[in-house]
């Protein structure tokens, strides 16, 4: 075998191995219901419309946030590896759908037969001791099973209604899903105070959110729209734009950084977001 030979076929299993590589990334297919619903992986709103193709840069555990005006947001972590390619599908529920009276009337629990599947959610709130109710899928009314922190296993047959109540806080409800491929749920609930008061901020540093992107282009731009409720001011990277409603800002492609900040109401969210060249990512926050 000649030189050139031998150095083209190194140079072809070079590249077959380094394609191996680029396919070596857990990917998760997440639909949701209605289509054009808000995706946010581990703090970072993910680009596009259902369905969303989440390529993670390496396998491990993810929180997905999915939620849209109108509409009871939905929270579930997803275990991811190696090269593994999953679907989800998300169905969000409107606000005020299926609920029969409020205060939740107590119920005995759903009997399920021995074999039914299911996952374990680990619900904590701030401050702890608070009243926890749990709807079961299909049920009309509720059952309480303790105060935070606990532990509770839930059948994998659809979405769990979970309410953490306590005296002198807001109300506070969110839909619960069983988590793509198993695992655990874990629920950490900031309760509001009643009647409004001051919002913890939410900080995310990562340079860089943890699904593969493609890299940004040197004098490529995108859009940012921000909505928010109640107004805000909106800072990207640390510059002032405007107050919310803000639209079609025009950003460079990348990762920025995107706080809303109302001084007068206590109310301050920070989120960072990639935009790829002529994309329009739009954020809509309810911070009340």
């Amino acid at each position: 075998m000649n030189t050139a030979r031998a150095i083209g076929l190194a140079l072809a299993s070079l590249a077959l191995v380094s394609l191996g590589c680029r396919n070596e990334v857990p990917t998760l297919v997440l639909k949701t219901a209605p289509p054009d619903a808000t995706v946010v992986v581990d703090g970072y709103v993910h680009p596009g419309g259902s369905p969303h193709e989440i390529r993670f840069k390496s396998p491990g555990r993810y929180r997905l946030e999915v939620s849209r005006e109108g509409y009871r947001p939905n929270e579930m972590f997803v275990t991811l590896g190696g090269s593994e390619r999953r679907e989800q599908v998300v169905e969000l529920v409107a606000d005020g759908a299926g609920i029969a009276g409020d205060p939740m009337i107590p119920s005995d629990p759903l009997i399920l037969p021995p074999s039914t599947p299911s996952f374990t959610v680990r619900i904590s709130s701030s401050p702890s001791g608070a009243d926890v109710m749990l709807r079961d899928p299909g049920s009309p009314t509720a059952r309480r099973v303790g105060v935070t922190p606990t532990v509770v296993d839930l059948p994998v047959i659809g979405a769990t209604e979970v309410t953490l109540s306590m005296p002198g806080y807001a109300t506070h409800k969110r839909l619960v899903v069983p988590p793509a491929g198993g695992g655990e749920v874990q629920l950490d609930i900031v309760l509001g105070r009643e009647g409004g008061g001051l919002k913890p901020p939410v900080f995310i540093d990562d340079p860089l959110p943890p699904y593969a992107l493609d890299p940004p282009n040197a004098g490529s731009y995108g859009y940012l729209s921000v909505q928010t409720n109640p107004w805000t001011a909106v800072y990207v990277d640390g510059k002032a734009i405007g107050n919310t409603p803000i639209a079609d800002f025009r950003v460079a492609t990348g990762s920025h950084s995107v706080l809303m900040e109302n001084r007068d109401l206590g109310v301050r969210r920070k989120i960072n977001v990639f935009v790829r060249s002529n994309e329009h990512v739009r954020l809509s926050e309810d911070l009340k």
